[in-house]
This record gives structure tokens, C-alpha cells and sequence, in this order.
């Protein structure tokens, strides 16, 4: 079967994890690359359709008509990553968002909490499943890495490395980063953030060579009152190599996630057997309870619980344990990826 993708691979590879195992043969490019001979159209991330740039009018006018010739030969399916997009404040593709869900024939959620909350808002005949985020398997193994250490010349020896894995996409996302590593109670504590202040948007009045001048004088505002020896910040996408140095040696991984209905931060944490902070937000809270790690609830407050549960030698025993192996093994990309082909061919079978 042939799987349409009507956009680039985004650089999370949380998809070539499916796809690896898939017995489909998935097809990435412009949404006007389509053939009649796709069975499939998956949108993973609409925004990428149109290379992240709020598309017009004109342009949905004509997206959806190319929309309706996809649906005369094929299904269309939509990954629910989110509702709406988060990387636009201002929610200037909610009509693209909306465009995709009136037309959905099918949707794949990531939890129970997005098929409850959200399957209402589309069609009566769109059909729905739950398959759940893939681990990050192909970074396991013989996975070769950089060190990460090196290249940021670090001296992380002895320390109590707690990291973020991903971009800041907001400055609530940056306090509750801060709020937490302020809160734990290691003399020895160090904070590590590859890509921190995405967020922070220089003035247009600033030229732009002063905008890494811009980021640091941020840092210092916002790091306030830790010292400088306490953390790094990095202000770029981290390549995988050295991702995955950092998450090994990570003692604790923090999902600062406020208002996003998922993470696949919270499956590196998994893969690599990390404890984590985990906020109880969209479908994050299911699969943290699915292993019974305390969550953190942004309105109780509950930091000192949360902390304390990450901390203790009991919990982080668990990950040893055949219980947690059983339940990690339900997550591995080879069942995930059977799903996903089990729910299109249910798809296509029910024309």
C-alpha cells in the first residue's frame, strides 16, 4: 500500500521509527505531487504542507479543492500530533486545521484524552483509533553518538545533569523549566537546554548581528538568581549524535510542556529509561499513569511530591523491573507501525 505524506519529513523521527517497520511504503512531498494510485493521504503536521507559512485564502480555497480529488481515490488520514498549531500564537492556521478536519476520513490519536476530547469535532463518518507515540528505537543499540560534553566543553563530572530535550517554545514553558530546577534539592544539580530561548524575538529596531547579544542578556534576566556554573543553554536544534549523548547521561529529563496535547519527549525518556517530570497535561497524563510516575499538576502545584517521587531510589528501581519492561515493550516501533497498518487497511477495506 502506498502512503501519501503531503509534506517533507519533519526532523523529529519519531515517523521513520513506523515507517522502518511498515509493511507501506510512505511517500513524502508537495501536496501536488499527488497520484491516484495513493491508497492514503497521512497528514502528520498541516502546517508543513505549506512549509510552515500561514497559507491565504486563496491558497485554502485551492488546497481544499485539491482535498476533494484526493478523497475520489484515496482515505485521508490525520495524526492528531495537536488540535491547533503551536508554534503560532496568534493561531493563523486554525482555518487549515479546520480545513483537515472537516475532511478526515480517519484520525489517528495519540491517547484516550485527544480521542475523548476531540473526536466530536469532526465528521459523523470519520473514523477514529488510539495508536500510541513509537519509542525512539533506531537511537538505541550501536546508535553511534558525539559527545556532547566536547563539544559544548562541559565539565559535567560528579553532577546531577537534568535536562530539556526540544525547543522553548514559550516563556511559560521557560519559568516552569526554572521553577523546577530552582526546587530540587541537589547541591550538585546542573541544567542543561540545547535550544532555549526560540521564543524570544529580538525587536525590529535590533540589527541582527546583535541578536545572539539579545538571547544572552535574556539568559541573564531569566536565570536569575543561579549562577552561571549551574547551567548551559544552547540556542539550535540538537543534532541527534549528541542528543542522545545527553539524554544517557541525563539524571532526570523535564517535559515543559503546558498546553500541547503531546510530547515525544516523554518517549526519549522512555527509550533511554530516564525518570522524569511530566506536567498533567493532554495525553502525557494517560501514559505517565499507564507506568505510575507522579505527574505534576500546574494548578495543586504539587512540586515538592513530584520531586521527591523522581528522586527516590525506589522509583527509579522501576525501570529495572519486568513490570516496566512489559509495559515499555507495548511502545516499541515494530507494534506501533502494525497498527498504523492495521488501521489503514481497515480504512480502505471499509470504502
Amino acid at each position: 500500500m502506498e502512503v501519501f505524506v503531503p509534506h517533507l519529513k519533519d526532523r523529529n523521527i519519531y515517523l521513520d521509527e513506523i515507517i522502518f517497520f511498515s509493511d507501506c511504503n510512505f511517500i513524502f512531498g508537495d501536496f501536488k505531487e499527488y497520484k491516484s494510485s495513493y491508497e492514503i493521504v497521512n497528514i502528520q503536521f498541516p502546517e508543513a504542507i505549506f512549509n510552515w507559512v500561514i497559507p491565504t485564502a486563496e491558497q485554502l480555497i485551492d488546497f481544499e479543492k485539491k482535498i476533494l480529488e484526493w478523497k475520489q481515490h484515496s482515505k485521508i488520514v490525520f495524526t492528531l500530533n495537536d488540535i491547533e498549531s503551536h508554534y503560532d500564537e496568534e493561531n493563523q492556521f486554525i482555518d487549515l486545521f479546520r480545513l483537515i478536519q472537516k475532511h478526515a476520513d480517519g484520525v489517528i490519536h495519540l491517547g484516550n484524552y485527544s480521542l475523548e476530547k476531540y473526536a466530536p469535532l469532526f465528521s459523523v463518518n470519520c473514523i477514529h483509533t488510539v495508536i500510541y507515540h513509537p519509542l525512539y528505537g533506531s537511537l538505541t543499540g550501536d546508535y553511534q553518538t558525539a559527545d556532547f560534553k566536547e563539544r559544548f566543553q562541559l565539565n559535567l563530572e560528579d553532577k546531577y545533569i537534568v535536562s530539556v530535550i526540544g525547543a522553548i517554545r514559550s516563556d511559560e514553558e521557560a519559568k516552569l523549566i526554572l521553577k523546577i530546577f530552582r526546587k530540587i534539592p541537589l547541591k550538585n544539580k546542573f541544567l542543561i537546554v540545547p535550544n532555549m530561548f526560540q521564543f524570544v524575538n529580538r525587536p525590529s529596531y535590533f540589527p541582527y548581528r546583535f541578536r545572539k547579544i539579545y538571547k544572552k542578556i535574556a539568559e541573564k534576566i531569566y536565570c536569575f538568581p543561579l549562577r552561571k556554573n549551574q547551567y548551559f543553554f544552547g540556542y539550535k536544534f540538537l543534532d541527534y549524535d549528541y542528543m542522545v549523548d545527553l539524554v544517557k547521561d541525563s539524571s532526570l529529563i523535564i517535559i515543559p510542556r503546558i498546553r500541547n496535547l503531546n510530547s515525544g519527549n516523554l518517549y526519549l525518556g522512555l527509550t533511554f529509561d530516564k525518570p522524569m517530570i511530566i506536567p498533567k497535561v493532554g495525553n502525557l497524563t494517560e501514559v505517565a499513569r499507564f507506568f505510575d510516575f507522579s505527574v505534576l499538576d500546574l494548578e495543586k502545584k504539587n512540586y515538592d511530591e513530584v520531586i521527591k517521587s523522581v528522586l527516590d531510589s525506589k522509583k527509579t528501581a522501576f525501570f529495572k523491573t519486568k513490570e516496566y519492561t512489559e509495559k515499555k515493550n507495548l511502545f516499541q516501533p515494530e507494534k506501533i507501525a502494525n497498527q498504523y497498518d492495521l488501521f489503514f487497511n481497515q480504512l480502505t477495506t471499509n470504502q
